[in-house]
């Protein structure tokens, strides 16, 4: 062990003494090596080595451009296998769908004449999208954002626009009848969409024998608002907000009302044919008992005890 001690520390001092010579002739030792032919040799060899990785670098540059086009063009497909998909299967709500939609749109890659009805794309980013021609016939825009995006041609009837944002957006010859918006939608400037067919769901909004069958009115402020004589059978209001609001002589037949408010709503005359009042806040029985066929509604046991109905 001491022997083998010895021997490491030999060593120790011969580096330590090479290593101090060097630092110390390291100008001289530099001069005298660059007369050496072979070490010219080796600057040479590394100098082409560089020269030669450049080139490859530069080789390999179109490949790798069509290798990441080739990889796009695969996402892509990708996409459109997704959204035809979903159209297939007539399925409405799809989160693969929209996300193939925003990445297809954020790529630039046209998204005109899209066959979308129905679907369920709230609060999407499709900035900038050329959308022209879309079918999106009834679909949830409820939140989208829109901004800059061309919709001209598009069909948007019945569609929801609840808080959607369509700043800057092309809307020439878009067919808007009938769609759903609030006080946070942003449309663009100049733009009336009531006189293009639209209706406004807000509080004290004025819906006189408007004809929505099968809307969709899920937790709207409607307080006060004037909906007489309206045809909203099938409608849902599913956690809307009635009070006060006017229904008489108004088709509510197979409305869904489940956690809506109805405080002080008037339902004289009103068909509550087959309406569901389930979990439904603010309903009083003589409420009810003003409209026709209420006897035909569907009611929670504790309201029905209130209506004196077993």
């Amino acid at each position: 062990m001491l022997k083998r001690q010895k021997i490491q520390l030999a060593i120790l001092l011969v580096v330590i003494v090479i290593v101090t010579i060097i630092l110390i002739f390291a100008e001289p030792i530099a001069l005298w090596l660059t007369h050496w032919a072979f070490i010219k040799i080796l600057d040479a060899l590394s100098k082409l080595g560089v020269l030669i990785a450049v080139v490859a670098f530069l080789l390999e540059i179109p490949k790798r451009q069509a290798q990441a086009e080739a990889e796009k063009q695969r996402l892509f497909f990708e996409y459109w296998q997704v959204i035809d998909a979903a159209a297939t299967a007539g399925t409405s709500t799809s989160y693969a769908r929209k996300i193939a939609l925003e990445s297809l749109a954020k790529a630039d890659v046209p998204l005109r004449n899209i066959d979308v009805p129905q679907a369920e794309l709230r609060r999407i980013n499709l900035v900038g999208a050329d959308l022209s021609g879309a079918n999106l016939r009834e679909a949830d825009l409820s939140g989208a954002v829109l901004d800059r995006a061309d919709l001209s041609k598009a069909l948007l009837y019945r569609s929801r626009l609840y808080g959607a944002s369509l700043r800057d957006t092309q809307l020439d010859q878009a067919d808007l009848r009938e769609v759903l918006y609030d006080a946070e939608t942003i449309f663009p400037e100049g733009v009336k969409p009531e006189a293009l067919g639209a209706y406004l769901i807000a509080p004290r909004s004025r819906l006189v024998n408007v004809q929505l069958p099968q809307a969709v009115f899920w937790g709207v402020n409607l307080e006060e608002a004037n909906l007489e004589g309206a045809n909203l059978a099938g409608s849902s209001f599913q956690g809307a907000r009635l009070q006060h609001a006017n229904f008489q002589s108004a088709d509510l037949q197979g409305c869904r009302f489940r956690h809506a408010d109805v405080s002080g709503a008037n339902f004289q005359d009103a068909n509550l044919r087959g309406a569901i009042f389930w979990e439904t806040g603010g309903l009083a029985p003589e409420q009810v008992k003003a409209a026709q066929h209420w006897e035909e509604a569907t009611y929670n046991a504790e309201f029905l005890a209130q209506l004196g109905i077993s």
